[in-house]
């Protein structure tokens, strides 16, 4: 694995052409000292304010990705030598471009402000397994488990369980201490507000129905983000296009609320 065949996999073809601009000047090893906090979660946000400082003007942020795809290449040599797959991997770094993607088509350019998330994937800490994604997390209580939903999974229970499985799978054989951790989930479509604004075959109501809802913080507002994408607009003029949006934009205009909320999983 080299740092041209990680781009050429993971980047559409625009930010390839930028991040191999950047990468003629970039120097790696001179900034060892800054990227190496990106692989020790308790130094996370001091690497990326760190790496920030010394890059300086970053519009795009893809001076920051291009030191991360860097950081990524010691992330496969660390699955290959703990024997994780490699579609594994691959998987999981997906997120570089779904979220380069997401930026294009809501915001009109390809950027990539995710720099702070992604130490997560780079450490070990976070996996794709099938539709899911799965956060490795030490608490003052123990381990736990952090489920993610990417944009592009498929709710499908029989899809749910076998990502669990491989979860479960994983963590048993390289990281026991998360093995049997609860899984939680911080997400809008935990929300209980959601059995208003939706049908009861509803395939989020069906995830939602699989989650012991333990508290909901009514004021966030940034399910606008996910349901309604792209650049904030007034309530008036949030986009009506699927029939979530037209009910959801309809719910907020009444003055009601979706919030944001934590649960633990039961079981898909």
């Amino acid at each position: 694995m080299n740092f041209s065949t990680l781009c050429e996999t993971l980047l559409p073809q625009p930010v390839q052409d930028e991040v191999n601009q950047i990468n003629q000047t970039y120097r790696h090893p001179a900034m060892e000292q800054y990227w190496r906090r990106l692989f020790s979660p308790k130094q996370w946000d001091k690497g990326i304010q760190l790496l920030t400082q010394q890059f300086g003007e970053d519009p795009k942020g893809l001076k920051m990705l291009t030191c991360q795809l860097h950081c990524a290449l010691n992330t496969y040599r660390q699955y290959r030598q703990k024997g994780i797959p490699e579609e594994v991997f691959w998987d999981t770094m997906k997120f570089i471009p779904r979220f380069l993607e997401w930026q294009n088509t809501y915001y009109g350019s390809y950027t990539f402000p995710w720099g702070w998330w992604l130490p997560r994937q780079l450490s070990l800490c976070e996996f794709r397994l099938g539709q899911l994604e799965f956060e490795r997390v030490k608490t003052e209580n123990g381990p736990v488990v952090s489920l993610h939903i990417p944009s592009d999974a498929k709710l499908e229970p029989q899809l749910l369980r076998d990502s669990v499985r491989q979860m479960r799978r994983l963590f048993l054989h390289q990281f026991p201490d998360f093995y049997q951790a609860p899984v939680i989930c911080d997400s809008w479509m935990l929300s209980p507000a959601l059995q208003e604004l939706l049908p009861e075959d509803s395939r989020i109501l069906q995830f939602a129905n699989c989650f012991e809802v333990q508290s909901v913080d009514w004021d966030s507002t940034a399910v606008l983000n996910w349901v309604f994408p792209g650049p904030k607009v007034p309530y008036e003029q949030l986009a009506e296009t699927t029939s979530l949006q037209r009910s959801m934009k309809q719910y907020l205009l009444e003055g009601k609320k979706v919030g944001w909320a934590r649960g633990v999983l039961k079981g898909f």
